[in-house]
């Protein structure tokens, strides 16, 4: 209901509004290995998937899109991915670096195959100090960002699937 509200008022962007604004995550997983891929994020200190904030006149599609360039340097399909797979709402404490205070996320699962993803490391470098590919038992020994949590939680289903 909190997102439902949050659309009401408008002003989505970061550019609208810097305090609370809407974001996008986009997490790869290879669903025969059993991975997923993400890193330690510079600026939150925080092990995350890869993800952005929406620009002014962006869809979340179109945001996807772009964000995915920016971080990857690769495009990938939209009918792959399919239909965002979680929203979460995150409280950000860190005004050293960021003047954000609450992001609406919205979650894509992107699957792809370790072998044949080759996402652009110079791109990837500009905003993490590490990225690996790792189970979901992995992971959760890294990550501590509740929602990243919930992502991964989320990923699991789908990889129990296979």
């Amino acid at each position: 209901m909190e997102f439902v509200k949050r659309v009401k008022e408008r002003k989505l962007t970061k550019e609208e509004n810097p305090y609370d604004h809407f974001c996008i995550f986009f997490a790869a997983y290879d669903p025969e290995a059993g991975k997923v891929f993400y890193g330690h994020h510079k600026k939150s200190g925080l092990w995350l998937f890869n993800g952005g904030h929406i620009e002014v006149g962006e869809t979340p599609e179109e945001a996807l899109v772009r964000e995915m360039g920016e971080e990857w340097g690769i495009e990938i399909d939209l009918e792959i991915i399919g239909e965002p797979k979680l929203l979460t709402i995150t409280e950000i404490d860190n005004p050293t670096k960021q003047t954000c205070t609450r992001h609406y996320d919205i979650w894509y699962f992107v699957p792809v195959s370790m072998e044949k993803f080759n996402p652009d490391e110079l791109l990837l470098k500009k905003e993490y100090s590490r990225i690996e590919w790792m189970t979901i038992s992995e992971a959760r020994n890294q990550i501590t960002h509740p929602n990243t949590l919930i992502a991964l939680s989320e990923l699991d289903k789908l990889l129990t699937r296979v």
